[in-house]
């Protein structure tokens, strides 16, 4: 499903990630850090030259369309993580939520094609994903970094780095200074996350294993996952309307109509 979709909305944009989820087998993609950032840095920033950000909490951040990336760096330094826009946040601040770890499957995007069988499989949607990698129009010329602006991110990402498997750059340049994290992850919880991502992953190969052999077991899964997603779609439905203003508005006219 599109994610711009009602469908896809309710499971990501309508709600905070730690409200509650359906009960249902949850995967997703990581990017190589660093690599990653450039390409926001493309997106939001090179792009929005002359017509200004399409985010308004970058304005707020006072960053400016026409920084260059190692500006961005240097001012993203100074800003607390938990207030930094959250595209350019560490990845894992998004996958952990109070200390709990959302996703049961944990992929890197550069491993996108020998993994995604699994995920079709636990999915039971089978839809191929030869597209094209998603690149920013136009914005396809390298970028050279510079020692303080690799070593800052590197530092900025480590937590990326540790859990998720990339080589992190042994760049040292502190020309840059970083603001430490509020409530950094400890290396005995980087070990315990490690270990529950491997763990989870193992549980879900089991599970796509399972499926692929058992057509009665495939059946009686398909059906709960139907199950829990209408129920999950009526819960989303009813609490996305009454926060809604509109909606709200809406009802209260149609009352005072009834009335009279």
């Amino acid at each position: 499903m599109s994610e711009h979709s009602p469908e896809g909305k309710a499971l990501t944009n309508w709600r905070p990630a730690e409200s509650p989820h359906p009960a249902l087998p949850v995967f997703t993609f990581t990017r190589h850090p660093i690599e990653k950032f450039v390409s926001y840095y493309k997106d939001k920033f090179v792009r929005a030259r002359g017509q200004g950000f399409e985010l308004d909490h970058l304005k707020a951040l006072k960053f400016d369309p026409d920084m260059s990336l190692e500006e961005v760096v240097r001012h993203m330094m100074t800003i607390p993580v938990e207030k930094m826009e959250h595209h350019a946040q560490p990845q894992h601040r998004i996958l952990i939520k109070n200390g709990r770890l959302i996703p049961d499957f944990v992929v890197r995007v550069e491993d996108m094609a020998s993994e995604w069988p699994l995920i079709s499989e636990v999915s039971l949607c089978n839809f191929s994903i030869d597209q094209k990698k998603n690149t920013t129009a136009g914005q396809s010329q390298p970028l050279d970094l510079g020692k303080p602006v690799v070593s800052a991110l590197a530092r900025y990402y480590t937590h990326d780095f540790e859990l998720f498997g990339y080589e992190k750059p042994s760049v040292e340049d502190l020309s840059i200074r970083t603001i430490r994290p509020k409530a950094p992850l400890t290396a005995y919880q980087i070990e315990e996350l490690k270990d529950e991502i491997a763990k989870r992953r193992a549980e879900f190969i089991g599970l796509a294993e399972k499926l692929k052999k058992d057509p009665e077991f495939r059946g009686e899964y398909l059906s709960s996952v139907k199950t829990e997603f209408n129920r999950f779609q009526i819960h989303t439905n009813s609490a996305s309307s009454k926060t809604n203003p509109y909606v709200i508005s809406l009802l209260r006219r149609m009352k005072r109509s009834f009335i009279r």
